[in-house]
Formats: structure tokens, sequence, C-alpha cells
């Protein structure tokens, strides 16, 4: 079936389609995470003992099945698996609201935010193929999950630091040629599955810029 290319007015609609998936799963992870947060017996269940480990790696065996599995569901079930899995991803990062000062989390939130969007913007609108580039850095972000899991049983502040410093260049450029290949994508006609794929990788983009953000510069509670 030979494709059939949108306008671009079309194509504008679809990035704000893709957006706004992104944003609502972005807002879905913030509001669970802080529920979580505010319940000590929630707490206390999922970051001790072997429920800690779970948490921890559920969200990367979830992203892994998505990957995977996501161009076998409808629109439907693949909006409710991006839902879920930022859910699922809010929960993981709930301890943020008891180490870090709500200032500290405002900020690194607002700074992502301009980050993302500078980076996003870039991506939108260069002409430059970005294609070499995103593969660089998805070897660096292969590099640093690694090195993440391996800092989980080393806990060294310093390797914490050092790899949110690369996290950051890594997602930052990341954000920049996903959405190239988004816009790529949506500029053919489809079924809106697209948009949902478009729309899990800039949340996961954003996300990892706020973690680590939060992590380099958040100020921690007393």
């Amino acid at each position: 079936m030979e494709a059939v290319y949108r306008s671009a007015a079309q194509i504008n609609d679809a990035m704000i389609r893709v957006y706004n998936h992104m944003f609502l799963a972005i807002i879905n992870s913030m509001i669970v995470s802080y529920l979580v947060s505010t319940s000590p017996g929630l707490m206390t269940f999922l970051f001790t003992g072997v429920m800690k480990w779970v948490v921890i790696f559920a969200p990367l065996v979830a992203i892994l099945a998505l990957s995977f599995g996501i161009q076998h569901l409808t629109r439907g079930q693949a909006t409710a698996a991006l839902h879920a899995f930022a859910a699922l991803m809010g929960m993981s990062f709930a301890t943020i609201f008891v180490v870090f000062t709500m200032g500290s989390i405002v900020s690194a939130f607002m700074g992502a935010a301009v980050l993302f969007g500078t980076m996003s913007v870039y991506g939108y609108f260069t002409k430059k193929d970005l294609t070499s580039m995103g593969q660089f850095m998805f070897i660096g972000l292969i590099a640093i999950v690694v090195a993440s899991i391996i800092n989980i049983f080393l806990e060294s502040s310093t390797m914490t630091m050092v790899i949110s410093a690369l996290a950051i260049i890594i997602f930052l450029g990341l954000t920049a040629y996903d959405t190239q290949q988004i816009r790529q994508q949506v500029s053919v006609e489809n079924d809106g599955r697209g948009e949902i794929i478009g729309a899990l990788a800039l949340y996961l983009n954003f996300i990892n810029l706020f973690i680590h953000l939060l992590q380099l510069f958040g100020g921690r509670r007393d």
C-alpha cells in the first residue's frame, strides 16, 4: 500500500497530539509519585526489603516489554500502556518528595521543561540529519543504564553526580533526535499508534532530564 503523506498542518496537529500525550503522562507520574510519597504505609511497603528491588527494576522491565510489544497494540491499548507505565515510573521515583525540597523539585522540573523544549524545537525545525548523533547518544544511554545499575550496589555519590551530568547531555541529544524521527513518522498517514510511541520516547527523555537535574542540583531536606 502506497504511503499517504500529510500536509504541514496535519503534521503539526499530529505533533501537538504527541506532546499532549507526553504531557498527560508526565502529570500522571508526578501525581502518583506525590500520592505515594505522602503515604507512610506505601513508602514502607514499596521501598524496604525485596519490594525495593522490584520497584527499582520494574520500570526497566516494563520499558523493554513496551519497546517490543507496543507495535502490536491498538491505539487505545497503547495509550493505556503509556499511562500504566507512567504510573509505574511515578511510583518508582516517589522518594524524591521525601529526599529533596519542594523548591528543588519545582526548579528541576522547570529546568527540564526549558531544556527539553529548546532541544525539541531544534529537532523539529533543523534540516540537519540527526541520525548519527542519535546512534551515538543511544550507545551512551546503554552505558549510562549499565553504570546506574552498578551504582545501585556501590552507592557512590561521586559516580551518581558523573552519571547525572552525562545523562543530561545524552537525553538532551536524544530529545532532538527523537523529535526529528517522530516528525518524520507522523508525516505519513497512520492509525495513531506512532503518536503514542513518540509520546513515550519524549516522556522518557523529559523524566530522565528532570530526575538527573534534581540529582545534580537539588537541595536535600534536613
